[in-house]
């Protein structure tokens, strides 16, 4: 528990300034945590880095430069294209040597991280995102939070048949009113103190509930993967926390859901 604090404590007024900022910075965070992330699966999944992999990590760089300087455009979906097809020229060229499941993993990894860690950059660079972006903590961190306060507090119906028998149904709903009431807190004192979007308050609270679900998935999926692979965390680059994977699964699922989100309200067209 102590390293898990101190971990807390060192880490995330980094995060919270970069979020701030935004810019450049933040691309280079979120590059970063892409591309350590990228190596823990494809670690955990093949037991070692295939050179195959490289491509993973290669377009991991190129696609967070595509988002900054062009957004979600036609030029987002060359990349993309570009990567797909370069892995399967790589298969082929090196048939003897790329097993299937090399190129599956490779494809999976890169979709499964840095495209949906994009969406950070997405709304954070989106003419509200100041306030929107700062709705992935609300839900991710206020998620799993309450998830834990309250599972360790009433917790007695475990999700059984589930990647994460271990947590309670009680845990699961603490997790999703809690991450909503946090969304609530922050829209409220921003609408006090900042200038945000008429209806933020509102928008704060649902979305925040909303991403909190997904972030539920996510935590889940990312024990799915852990389970399949026989690890018990990813890596051990934070201590308490176990690695960079390990922090961010929840945030890969609520950073699309908030850009999502976003459309939706007509934010983004």
């Amino acid at each position: 528990m102590l390293k898990r604090f101190i971990t807390g404590v060192v880490s995330l007024p980094i995060v919270i300034i970069l979020l701030y900022i935004g810019g450049f910075p933040l691309v280079l965070l979120c590059t970063a945590a892409a591309a350590v992330g990228l190596f823990e699966l494809y670690k955990a999944i093949s037991g070692k880095i295939q050179r195959v992999h490289q491509l993973g990590h290669v377009f991991t760089g190129a696609y967070f430069l595509v988002l900054y300087y062009f957004g979600f455009g036609i030029e987002i979906f060359i990349a993309l294209t570009i990567f797909v097809l370069l892995v399967q020229v790589w298969f082929v060229l090196f048939f003897n040597k790329v097993t299937i499941k090399d190129v599956i993993t490779t494809l999976y990894g890169f979709f499964y991280i840095p495209f949906l860690l994009g969406f950070i950059i997405l709304v954070r660079e989106h003419e509200m995102g100041q306030y929107y972006v700062w709705l992935v903590a609300t839900a991710a961190f206020g998620c799993d939070t309450f998830a834990y306060l309250t599972g360790v507090t009433i917790g007695k119906h475990k999700l059984t048949g589930t990647p994460s028998p271990t947590k309670s149904v009680e845990g699961l709903i603490g997790g999703i009113l809690g991450a909503a009431l946090v969304g609530f807190v922050y829209g409220f004192l921003a609408a006090q103190f900042l200038s945000p979007p008429e209806g933020f308050v509102v928008h704060a609270t649902v979305i925040s509930a909303v991403a909190a679900v997904f972030c539920v998935f996510g935590d889940m999926a990312a024990s799915a993967i852990k389970r399949n692979t026989g690890i018990k965390d990813f890596g051990a680059l934070f201590p308490g926390h176990g690695g960079v994977l390990d922090r961010i699964d929840s945030v890969l699922f609520a950073a699309p859901v908030v850009f999502i989100s976003l459309f939706v309200l007509g934010l983004v067209g």
